[in-house]
């Protein structure tokens, strides 16, 4: 069956909060599919909406694209919560209980609204250059998305912070050790070279299966 995901931004105090999830954003809001590879490409507007809060309100938090078969919850784990939480679903929660909340997220984000193309270079969201991993010290150059000749250039935001893929369809099934390599690390994105000063660079570059 099929795997859904949410990005979820991590509550400072996560381990111990009664629900870990400080943010989120839903597909549907941006008539996407929940599946990881329905979603996972450069021009994206769901995915970039997602680079323009961890670029500013949430950078540097601790992230993770989640999937609702996610079994990977061990820094979750606490004594208030020994089974680890499900972060899927903790989102969804999320959603719910802080509605107002949630649409004030969305409107810190640009262009919200209700006409929509995927693949829209004029969006008024800045590309970002740089994916940042604040715990490993290390970073990846987003790749170039070119409208005349480019729909599916694969972005690896989604991929390198995944939890739980390959456990359902509409994962990513090109085999690759750097998916989910930088779930729950803390992330960011920037176009100033100066932030990534002796960090160490690794591809951004993913396959298209």
């Amino acid at each position: 069956m099929g795997q859904y995901y949410r990005p979820v931004v991590l509550k400072k105090n996560y381990k111990t909060a009664n629900n870990p999830v400080e943010a989120t954003l839903s597909p549907y809001d941006y008539c996407n599919g929940a599946k990881l590879m329905e979603h996972s490409y450069v021009a994206n507007r769901y995915v970039r909406s997602v680079e323009f809060m961890l670029a500013n309100q949430y950078k540097g938090r601790r992230f993770a694209w989640v999937g609702d078969y996610a079994s990977d919850v061990n820094l979750i784990k606490t004594t208030k919560h020994p089974d680890g939480i499900d972060l899927y679903h903790a989102a969804n929660n999320w959603m719910d209980e802080n509605a107002n909340a949630y649409i004030a997220l969305r409107g810190t984000i640009p262009v919200m609204c209700a006409e929509y193309e995927e693949f829209n270079p004029y969006m008024h969201i800045p590309y970002y250059k740089y994916l940042v991993n604040y715990t490993k010290k290390e970073y990846c150059t987003i790749p170039k998305y070119n409208p005349a000749k480019d729909e599916c250039v694969v972005n690896p935001l989604p991929l390198l912070t995944a939890d739980g893929n390959g456990q359902g369809g509409g994962d990513y099934y090109v085999e690759d050790a750097r998916v989910g390599s930088w779930a729950y690390d803390s992330i960011g994105l920037t176009n100033d070279s100066n932030e990534i000063k002796g960090f160490k660079r690794i591809s951004g570059k993913f396959k298209r299966e």
